[in-house]
C-alpha cells in the first residue's frame, strides 16, 4: 500500500513553508467531534509523562497491544517489533534516553513502525495507550511526535509545545526545584485561585569562561538567544519532520529536497547566530578544530526528570586515549568527503556514477553528508554528525547505558556553543562542494522589465519582554477532573521586536506572478566583500505577488513573513479550547495559529544596539513558474505545513538563491535586486507578553 504522507503543523523554522498565515486568507474551517477526540487524546496522554495514566477510559488498554495481524498495514515489520520487545532488551521506563545511541535508535524505529503501521485510528489509539505506559518516556515522546507528523490520518493535529510537554529540557534546574518546593510548602500552589503566585521566574544562568578562540566576550552574552525556548523547539521540530530514520521516498521527504533543505536550515541557523554575536560586539564563530584540549566547555545547568544533571564538558576538554580511534574515523570520513568533492563524482555500489558538478547534485550530496536513510553509502563516508556529537559528549554509540549531554538531545543542542563551531566545520564541507558549481549567469539572475526603485522601512526596534510557559507537567496532576483548574507558569525574559512593515516600489513591463525573497545581513564596506559575507545573510521572507505593467507598490508586514511563526498558546489554555469544542460549547478553528513549522517570529531580527546597529536587507524578484506534482498531490494550506508534499516552496530555485554559489561580480547586481541600509535599535524597555 503506497503511503502518501502529509505532515501536520510541523517543522522548520528557518525553512518552514507553513509560516503563520492569517486565517482571513482562507475559508474558515472548524474541527468536528472526531477530530477533537483525537486532539483531546494527545493532550491527555502527554500529561505527566512519568506517571501512569489517570484517565479511566484509557486504563483498559495499558496492559496489551493489538495482536490481530489484520489490523496492520505491514505486519512483517510489526511482528519484528513484537519479537524484539519480548526479548526484554528495550530501554526501561525512567532511564535516560537519546536517539544518538545505536540500541535506542533501533528500538525507537521498531516502536515507530509498530504504531505507524496501525491500519486505523482505533488500532493506533489502543497501541498508543499501551506504549504510553510501557515504553520509555523519552522514546515515547519521540515516537509520538514522529507518528503524528507523518501519519496521513493525523493531518492537522496540534500537539502541545515540546517545552511544555517536557520542561526539563528547556528550563534550568533551579526553576524545576523551585516549583517542587513551592508545591511542597503551599498546597494551593498551581490552582487557579492562587493567581499570580503560580508564577516562577526563569533566568538564563549558564556561565562560561573567557573564550579567546572565538571572541573576547563570553558566551554568556548570548544565553538569552541560545537558550530561547522557541528557538530550541524549532530545531527539535525540524529534526523530527526530516528525521534521519525515515526514508525520503516512502515518506515523501524526497519531494521537499530533504538533503539540500537540511544543510540550508543549518546554514540559516549559523547565519542568525552570527548576527546575534555581532549584536553583542562578538566575532563570527570559527569552525571547530579537532585539537585537544578543546577550550570550549559547557555546563548547561539542566537536569533530567530524576535530578541527574545533563552531562557537562569541561573547559580544556580532553578525550580519553580509547577515543582517539573515533577521532581518526571522523577525520577519515571527512577526508573521503573532500576527495569526493574534488574528484567531482561519486560511484555507487551498483557502478552508477553521480556527477557532482551538476547543480541538481546538491540533493545527493546533502543526503550523503547527513548520512540519512536516503544516503547511498553511509558506510563509506560514515556517520560524521553522530560520532562528532558523541565524541564531544564523552559517550559511545553502542553503549549499554548513556549519560546524555546537551548535544545528544535535539531540544538542547543549540544551547551548547560548540554546536555552532561543529556545524560551521560541516558547513565548510558544504561550501566547498558549492564552490565547484557554476556561478549564476546573468540570465539566471536578471528579470527583464522588472526594476526595484526603492524600499522604505518602519523603524526597527527590539526589546525584551516576559513570556509565560505552562510548566504544569513538572507537578503531578491532582486528578483528571482538576485539569481545567491547574497551571504553573515559568516566566522568562525573551527577545522580541516591534511589528514593522516595509514598502517596496517596483517598475515593471511584466504582467503576471513573481516571487520576492528578502534577507537580512551585516553591513560591509565594499561590495566585493559580499563574497565573504553572503553566508551571514538570513532569509526572513519569500512571497508571491502579482505584477501589472507600470508602477507596483507592495507593503509587507513582519507578522506575515513566510518563514516565521508566532508564539504558541499554552498547554492548559489550548486544552480548554479543545474541551469546549469537544463539548459543543464553541468552535475549534483549524488554522495555522498553532503552527510550529517556522522560525520564531520574535527572533527574526538580531538584538541590535541602543545607538542603532547598521545592517542591510537584500531583496530579489524572480519569475514565478508553477510546478507540477505527482498525481496532482495537494495539501490543505489552512492548517498544515505541507511537509512531504513537495509543495512547501514556491519554486524549485536552490535554497539560499542567489547567495548559495560563488558570485561573479561582472554581472551579479541586476535591476531586480536591491540592498537597503537599515539600523536596528534596541531598548531595555521591558514588557509583559499578553499573547503567549
Amino acid at each position: 500500500m503506497k503511503l502518501l504522507i502529509l505532515a501536520v503543523a510541523i517543522s522548520l523554522a528557518v525553512l518552514a513553508s507553513g509560516s503563520y498565515v492569517p486565517s482571513t486568507k482562507f475559508e474558515a474551517k472548524y474541527a468536528d467531534k472526531e477530530f477533537l477526540f483525537k486532539q483531546k487524546f494527545f493532550f491527555e496522554v502527554l500529561r505527566n509523562i512519568h506517571l501512569p495514566l489517570k484517565y479511566d477510559e484509557y486504563i483498559p488498554y495499558t496492559k496489551t497491544w493489538v495482536s490481530d495481524e489484520t489490523k496492520y498495514n505491514d505486519f512483517a515489520q510489526v511482528a519484528e517489533f513484537f519479537d524484539y520487545y519480548k526479548t526484554g532488551a528495550f530501554l526501561e521506563k525512567g532511564e535516560l534516553f537519546s536517539i544518538y545511541n545505536e540500541q535506542y535508535l533501533r528500538q525507537t524505529y521498531a516502536v515507530f513502525t509498530f504504531l505507524y503501521n496501525s491500519a486505523d485510528w482505533d488500532t493506533y489509539y489502543k497501541n498508543m495507550i499501551w506504549a504510553r505506559d510501557n515504553i520509555n518516556e523519552g522514546m515515547f515522546i519521540y515516537v509520538l511526535h514522529l507518528t503524528v507528523m507523518h501519519r496521513p490520518d493525523l493531518q492537522g493535529i496540534v500537539l502541545p509545545a515540546i517545552y511544555e510537554i517536557y520542561p526539563y529540557y528547556f528550563f534550568n534546574t533551579d526553576v524545576i526545584r523551585t516549583i517542587n518546593y513551592k508545591k511542597l510548602y503551599d498546597p494551593k500552589f498551581g490552582f487557579y485561585g492562587n493567581g499570580k503566585y503560580n508564577i516562577v521566574y526563569a533566568n538564563y544562568t549558564a556561565t562560561y569562561p573567557m573564550d579567546y578562540y572565538n571572541n573576547f566576550y563570553t558566551e554568556e552574552y548570548l544565553n538569552y538567544y541560545t537558550e530561547d525556548i522557541g528557538l530550541n523547539a524549532y530545531y527539535y521540530y525540524f529534526m523530527m519532520d526530516y528525521s534521519f530514520l525515515l526514508g525520503g521516498d516512502k515518506f515523501g521527504l524526497i519531494k521537499d529536497r530533504r538533503g539540500e533543505l537540511y544543510w540550508y536550515m543549518h546554514q540559516m541557523l549559523l547565519a542568525r547566530y552570527n548576527l546575534e554575536r555581532m549584536s553583542n560586539y562578538m566575532g563570527t564563530v570559527k569552525p571547530l578544530v579537532w585539537r585537544f584540549p578543546l577550550k570550549t566547555g559547557y555546563f548547561s545547568l539542566l537536569s533530567y526528570w530524576n535530578g541527574v544533571p545533563f552531562k557537562s564538558r569541561d573547559y580544556n576538554y580532553m578525550i580519553s586515549d580509547e577515543s582517539y580511534f573515533k577521532l581518526d574515523w571522523i577525520n577519515g570520513w571527512e577526508a573521503k568527503i573532500r576527495k569526493i568533492i574534488e574528484d567531482g563524482f561519486f560511484v555507487k555500489e551498483d557502478g552508477t556514477r553521480i556527477n557532482l558538478r551538476l547543480p541538481e547534485s546538491v540533493e545527493f550530496f546533502g543526503n550523503l553528508l547527513n548520512s540519512n536513510v536516503d544516503s547511498v553509502d553511509a558506510n563509506y563516508v560514515g556517520y560524521i554528525e553522530v560520532f562528532s556529537r558523541l565524541l564531544l559528549s564523552g559517550n559511545d554509540f553502542n553503549a549499554y547505558k548513556v549519560w546524555p549531554s546537551a548535544l545528544m538531545q535535539f531540544e538542547t543542542s543549540l544551547r551548547d556553543p560548540v554546536f555552532y563551531q561543529l556545524y560551521e566545520r560541516f558547513m565548510d564541507l558544504y561550501y566547498y562542494f558549492k564552490r565547484f558549481l557554476p556561478s549564476y549567469t546573468y540570465e539566471e539572475l536578471n528579470f527583464n522589465g522588472v526594476v526595484i526603485k526603492d524600499v522604505t522601512f518602519d523603524k526597527l526596534m527590539t526589546y525584551f519582554d516576559y513570556f509565560d510557559s505552562d510548566v504544569s507537567n513538572v507537578l503531578p496532576m491532582q486528578s483528571a477532573d482538576k485539569y481545567f483548574d491547574y497551571a504553573v507558569f515559568a516566566r522568562q525574559r525573551r527577545l522580541n521586536h516591534k511589528p514593522f512593515s516595509y514598502t517596496m516600489n517596483v517598475m515593471s513591463d511584466y504582467t503576471g506572478k513573481a516571487i520576492i525573497r528578502a534577507f537580512v545581513g551585516p553591513k560591509f564596506d565594499r561590495f566585493f566583500d559580499l563574497q565573504f559575507y553572503k553566508k551571514y545573510f538570513f532569509e526572513i521572507d519569500q512571497y508571491l505577488v502579482d505584477f501589472t505593467a507600470g508602477k507596483n507598490t507592495f507593503v509587507r508586514n513582519s507578522r506575515d513573513f513566510y518563514w516565521s511563526v508566532k508564539d504558541r498558546t499554552m498547554y492548559t489554555d489550548l486544552y480548554k479550547k479543545i474541551m469546549l469544542g469537544y463539548n459543543g460549547q464553541e468552535k475549534f478553528a483549524l488554522d495555522m495559529s498553532e503552527a510550529h513549522c517556522g522560525f520564531p517570529d520574535r527572533l527574526i531580527l538580531p538584538k541590535g544596539w541602543t545607538s542603532g546597529m547598521p545592517m542591510q536587507f537584500y531583496f530579489i524578484i524572480t519569475p514565478y513558474t508553477a510546478k507540477t506534482y505527482e498525481q496532482g498531490y495537494q495539501y490543505d494550506k489552512t492548517f498544515t505545513c505541507g511537509v512531504e508534499s513537495g509543495m512547501r516552496f514556491y519554486d524549485s530555485l536552490p535554497f539560499g538563491y542567489p547567495f548559495d554559489r560563488v558570485i561573479n561580480f561582472n554581472y551579479f547586481y541586476t535591476k531586480n535586486m536591491y540592498f537597503k541600509d537599515v539600523f536596528i535599535f534596541h531598548t531595555e524597555e521591558m514588557k509583559m507578553n499578553q499573547t503567549y
